[in-house]
């Protein structure tokens, strides 16, 4: 039966407190009142190393029922955000049309967004319970604060949909920064992954709905455009720069993917859909459009093609969901079987480990006389506790040095994933001291860090770290602290 919250932490403090209570058995095997005490001081270090790897275990639990917790929570967000694509999308041609298209696809996509929000809300409060706020940190809190404000603004939003008191294009904006919030929640929960396997496979989810994001910025911009019966070259820009995004995200998530989700991805993206969008897209680009020239291509045949290319990235991103939560739940099936042995096996199942450094084989300390050829090929070197055979010692060595490289492995795979998210981070604040400093807008921004990037031949990551490392400059903050003088 699971425990609550507050049970298992209470549970987890008796653990720590059973550290620090003496415990110690008899154990045979030694001679005389030395190898009592000898084997007294035995039973009281494998007695407490096995009360360290019990605790070390329940962390273990701790940590991935965590991790359980935040599929379950980037599932509910994952949700929203396509129910708000959607609205948004029918919001920019309801809009664009002057209120006479999409009205009753517009009502029902904003009743099932309705619906997911307050399945959303549950959960954030659910998690809030589960989780340890000091794992986590407050960059998550913050996030989910900040998502639950702007989910707020959402009533007022639509109703100023409803009476047309806005452009299509300050619709979209309106809809994306409500969606870039939740988005914001889900990278934190990336972000926050200890275990390798899980942080890859956030990772891949979180470029997978990103990308997704962007092809529905970009099904709302065309939607638009198409609805009005032209493209200016505002709009020319911004469809190319979100088609640029995509690839980005895209690219990022063949990367974090396992073959089996990569080919899942390739499979979706062969839809004939798909290639009806690239076409779209193409026309939608082209200088005619600038001129109303648009091939007979309606808003209504964007939005069912661009829908069904979101459709089927959205049956990737449900795979991913899936095998993340399937992930978490093996992780914690195998964590709690090694509990169970670890309770089976007693004390000694951590002795191998621990009675490397107790003793010396009496051929190495030279206690019984000198050793023999044999002994001293089989067990030169080697440290082990009376009658343990030195082939056997071998044996524990090369297990630990096994363990030790897994180790090392497990340590590369999450630098790796958390590497990715880190330069996410860093260019995203090296785009916001852009927009605040030079009045660019974040595409704007963006493109000048990466033109930057091509023209000194550097990594992007490493032009936004340029950028931030000259922040006092581009605030126009000199050396002597006064403001720059012109």
């Amino acid at each position: 039966m699971a425990l609550s919250p507050q049970g298992e932490r209470g549970l987890f403090r008796w653990h720590i407190h059973c550290l620090y209570r003496p415990r110690g058995r008899a154990m045979s095997g030694g001679t005389g009142w030395m190898g009592t005490e000898r084997d007294a001081m035995k039973s009281g270090t494998s007695a407490a190393a096995a009360r360290f790897l019990r605790t070390a275990k329940l962390c273990r639990i701790r940590d991935v029922e965590q991790l359980l917790a935040v599929s379950a929570l980037v599932r509910d967000l994952s949700a929203l955000i396509h129910a708000l694509q959607k609205e948004r999308g029918a919001s920019s041609i309801y809009l664009g049309s002057g209120g006479t298209r999409f009205a009753e696809d517009r009502a029902r996509w904003q009743a099932d967004a309705r619906t997911l929000e307050s399945v959303l809300r549950d959960r954030l409060d659910l998690v809030d319970e589960q989780l340890d706020r000091l794992s986590c940190g407050a960059q998550f809190y913050s996030r989910a604060a900040l998502a639950l404000y702007a989910l707020d603004g959402l009533p007022a939003l639509r109703d100023q949909v409803s009476s047309l008191a806005l452009v299509p294009q300050d619709s979209v904006k309106a809809f994306t920064d409500i969606i870039g919030h939740l988005l914001s929640v889900l990278f934190e929960a990336a972000d926050i992954a200890a275990d390798p396997a899980i942080s890859r496979a956030l990772v891949a989810l979180f470029n997978v709905v990103q990308g997704k994001e962007f092809a529905g910025q970009e099904r709302a911009t065309a939607s638009a455009g198409f609805s009005r019966g032209r493209f200016d070259g505002v709009e020319h820009g911004r469809l190319a720069h979100l088609i640029d995004a995509q690839n980005r995200a895209f690219r990022i998530f063949a990367e974090f993917a396992d073959p089996a989700q990569a080919a899942a991805f390739r499979t979706a993206l062969a839809d004939p859909a798909v290639a009806e969008v690239e076409r779209m897209r193409a026309v939608a680009l082209s200088d005619d459009a600038r001129h109303g020239e648009l091939s007979g291509i309606t808003p209504e045949l964007w939005f069912d093609r661009a829908t069904r290319r979101m459709e089927l990235l959205k049956t990737v991103e449900d795979r991913l969901t899936d095998d993340l939560r399937r992930l978490c739940e093996a992780k914690l099936a195998q964590a709690r079987a090694d509990l169970g042995q670890a309770d089976t096996g007693g004390p000694d199942t951590v002795l191998p480990v621990a009675m490397m450094l107790v003793d010396a084989v009496p051929a190495l300390t030279g206690v019984n006389g000198p050793s023999s050829i044999g002994q001293e090929q089989d067990g030169a070197g080697l440290y082990a506790p009376d009658g343990l055979p030195p082939k056997l010692m071998r044996s524990v060595l090369d297990v630990m040095q096994a363990q030790s490289q897994r180790l090392r492995d497990v340590s590369l795979e999450l630098e790796t994933a958390k590497a990715a998210l880190n330069e996410r981070k860093v260019i995203d604040r090296a785009k916001g001291l852009l927009m605040s400093t030079r009045n660019l807008s974040e595409e704007e921004a963006y493109k000048l860090i990466r033109k930057t990037a091509m023209n000194q031949n550097k990594r992007i990551v490493e032009v936004a770290e340029a950028i931030l490392s000259m922040s006092d400059i581009l605030r126009g903050v000199t050396g002597g602290g006064g403001a720059a003088g012109g």
